[in-house]
Formats: structure tokens, C-alpha cells, sequence
């Protein structure tokens, strides 16, 4: 008669095993040490008047606060409010807004936007002034309904938009060392 031993000592051998071993997940970003401060300047306004008829009104404030929120809760830089004592300052100008349709229905009106805020963002250092990198178009994007079943407002999604071009500038800033 055979013991028993097989799968149940190798299922917890393999347990035990990826546990020790790890998957080493942390949260601490690849920053190097010297960077502790973040100065981010309020994002400029350079759209084209072309762009104005699809424009939310106050938009360059949405994202500047998201960055500034996104960079709080992610605890790696302290946002500091004086330019002079910043280890880092990010400069950003929103250059573009474009939408495109997603969905369209049958008589081929579009029920269905995707926003994109498009951005120019220069990160430097606060001491030296030296350009650590630039992203001449850093984006965030959103969808939005125009349909009658659902409808979402242009000013949801420019929100939503923000958030989502926080999130990403916030990952590039911290993680890409």
C-alpha cells in the first residue's frame, strides 16, 4: 500500500516555496534618493481655438488638482507649494483636446465619444534646472454616451479624462527611473 505523501507534501512544498521566494510586490518607486520634493506648477492653457467647441471650461485646474491628488495619495514625492525648495518641478501645458466616436448606431450618428486631453509635460530638477525628461504629447483619456439610453456629459468625461492623465503622468514620474 503507498502512503499518501505525493500530492499533498508537494502542494505544500510548491506553497511554501513561492511564499519564501516571493513575489517581492512593493510600493516604494524607483526613485532616485536624492528626489523627496515635487513642486507642480498649474497646468497652462494652450489649446487651439479649434478645440474650443469640444472644451470643458476649467479643465487645466481638474487635471493640475488630480496630479497634485494622485502624487499625495501615491506618497513617494511630498508636494511641496515653493518652486525654490522642489527637488523635482513639473511643468505642463495642454495643448491639445481631441474626442473621436467609438460607437455609432445604425444611421451612423455616434452615440459613443472617447475624450482625449493631450498635454506637454517637462520635468526637471528643482536645484540644477536640468530637464530629467519631457513628453511632448502625454495623454489621459475617457469615454462618454451622447446616446439616449445613456448619457454622459462632456464635463464627466473631461473629469474622468483627468484622472486617468494623473494616474499615468503620476506612474511616468515615479516608476520610470
Amino acid at each position: 500500500m503507498k502512503k499518501p505523501f505525493c500530492s499533498f507534501t508537494v502542494g505544500v512544498f510548491l506553497s511554501l516555496t513561492f511564499l519564501v521566494s516571493g513575489c517581492s510586490y512593493t510600493r516604494k518607486a524607483s526613485l532616485p534618493e536624492n528626489y523627496k520634493t515635487i513642486f507642480v506648477d498649474t497646468v497652462k492653457n494652450k489649446t487651439e481655438l479649434a478645440n474650443l467647441t469640444i472644451y470643458v471650461q476649467g479643465l487645466e485646474m481638474m487635471i493640475t488638482n488630480d496630479i497634485i491628488k494622485r502624487l499625495n495619495e501615491d506618497g513617494n514625492l511630498r508636494v511641496v507649494q515653493d518652486r525654490d525648495s522642489a527637488d523635482l518641478v513639473l511643468d505642463s501645458t495642454l495643448t491639445r483636446l481631441e474626442q473621436e466616436g467609438t460607437r455609432f448606431s445604425n444611421l451612423e450618428s455616434v452615440d459613443e465619444y472617447r475624450l482625449f486631453p493631450v498635454m506637454s509635460v517637462e520635468l526637471r530638477n528643482g536645484k540644477t534646472n536640468e530637464v530629467i525628461w519631457q513628453e511632448p504629447q502625454f495623454s489621459g483619456d475617457a469615454e462618454y454616451f451622447v446616446s439616449q439610453i445613456k448619457n454622459l456629459s462632456r464635463q464627466e468625461a473631461a473629469e474622468r479624462a483627468a484622472k486617468s492623465l494623473a494616474k499615468n503622468l503620476v506612474a511616468r514620474i515615479v516608476e520610470d527611473w
